[in-house]
């Protein structure tokens, strides 16, 4: 596991709620086709996010869902998700086109997902646990 705050800002990390159960699927899907393996992963509830992103840059309170940790900026709602696309396997890193679409209908979209994850998935009491390999891409 990652824990050097140096070593951290020079990665792409995916911030996710570590209590729900759409989330933790999310990063399951991410994790299936992010073949380069570029993506790193830590819980928003976890401390890393004040490691590596600049004080200004978190939103107060913290989201509902995703945040995205890339090159020094992180990213919140529709602009995190189709960041994250741009890291998948052809054909899903297409949906990364979808930022061609006005952000206030992109984030209405987003938002309406985001406050309807516990419905759509349920929570989860524990994250699951990623497969011995994939272990390396998360942050402590």
């Amino acid at each position: 596991m990652l824990t050097d705050r140096e070593k951290l800002q020079d990665k792409a990390i995916v911030f996710y709620d570590g209590s729900c159960g759409f989330c933790q699927a999310s990063v399951q899907f991410v994790l299936k086709y992010n073949r380069k393996q570029d993506l790193y992963f830590a819980m928003l509830q976890s401390n890393v996010l004040e490691q590596v992103a600049p004080r200004e840059q978190i939103p107060t309170p913290l989201p509902d869902a995703m945040l995205f940790y890339e090159q020094g900026k992180l990213y919140a709602a529709s602009d995190a998700a189709l960041r994250i696309a741009r890291h998948l396997n052809f054909p899903l890193a297409l949906f990364s086109y979808f930022r061609l679409i006005p952000v206030s209908f992109r984030n209405k979209i987003y938002s309406f997902i985001a406050r309807h994850r516990y419905k759509i998935a349920g929570r989860q009491d524990a994250c699951i646990l990623p497969e011995p390999q994939q272990r390396a891409r998360f942050i402590d």
